[in-house]
């Protein structure tokens, strides 16, 4: 795996777009909202109405990459809140070695990464002492970083940045690893190409959340997002993050050949562990905008 690894940061691929900018990409945030917004309490929902409204909006999926466009645009800082850097070796996660750094990677004293900022934005969420402002920007946090932790490659780091300097070519088109995992392996399965400012087609992305929607059981929601799981949501979103890391090696050994480039075998093992990570998702966030909004 090393020598592999070592061959892709020797190939010279200019990076296609930046990952960190989009995790999931637009279109998998939108499908965790969309199959959030199905499951809403009659309370939650005309919570979450009446937030959205304050911007003109009116669906979880307007403002899903919000806080990746707010991050771009002079809010750098927020860059380490997205994701959690669990060495890919290590077992599980560690507040000490891996919740304390800045956007250049400098130890800091604060806690830094999503493990902590979710339950923050949370409880911020769930505080009706705030205000109607504060109080919707926290559920976009929340509605983000709720699908950043399911994302395999934001609980790992190899010294790779997650994944964003391991550069490949990608059914053709020159990217990385961590942009494969974001939106490159959605956007292939179902033929997508996000438009300009990363626009995409809603009714389409829609559709297929209603699909994806459809394979989770009524058993299974319960046992992903069991009531309660908010009362103690530091320990629940840490649990997250480590069984996203479970999945983050496999990424890594899976990889095809540089030189042979079977994407084919690659897209089919990857997509069904998207696609298990985006049901899990959509679950849990509904679960906790539930809670947060009762």
């Amino acid at each position: 795996m090393r020598m592999i690894q070592q061959a892709m940061l020797g190939f010279g691929f200019s990076i296609l777009f930046a990952s960190a900018a989009n995790a999931w990409g637009p279109e998998g945030h939108a499908i965790i909202a969309d199959i959030a917004q199905t499951h809403l309490t009659s309370a939650a929902s005309a919570g979450v109405s009446k937030l959205l409204a304050l911007e003109g909006h009116s669906r979880l999926d307007d403002v899903s990459s919000w806080a990746d466009d707010w991050r771009a645009n002079g809010h750098p800082e927020t860059g380490p809140w997205h994701f959690v850097d669990i060495p890919l070796t290590s077992s599980a996660y560690s507040e000490g070695r891996d919740c304390h750094y800045d956007q250049d990677d400098n130890t800091v004293a604060e806690l830094t990464c999503i493990v902590a900022k979710l339950p923050a934005y949370e409880a911020i969420l769930a505080d009706d002492s705030k205000t109607d402002a504060e109080r919707l920007e926290a559920l976009k946090f929340v509605v983000h970083f709720v699908g950043d932790v399911h994302q395999p490659l934001h609980a790992e780091n190899s010294n790779d940045r997650g994944g964003n300097e391991i550069h490949v070519m990608y059914y053709n088109k020159k990217t990385n690893l961590h942009a494969v995992w974001d939106g490159g392996v959605i956007e292939h399965q179902y033929g997508w190409t996000l438009g300009r400012d990363f626009s995409f087609d809603h009714a389409a992305v829609g559709a297929k959340a209603a699909e994806i929607d459809g394979l989770i059981s009524k058993s299974n929601r319960s046992s992903w997002a069991p009531s309660g799981l908010t009362s103690d949501f530091g320990s629940t979103v840490t649990a997250w993050a480590n069984e996203s890391h479970g999945y983050a090696s496999a990424a890594y050994d899976n990889l095809p050949d540089i030189q042979s480039g079977d994407w084919d075998t690659y897209q089919a093992y990857a997509w069904p562990v998207i696609e298990g990570r985006l049901e899990h998702a959509g679950a849990r966030l509904a679960e906790v905008l539930n809670e947060a909004l009762k």
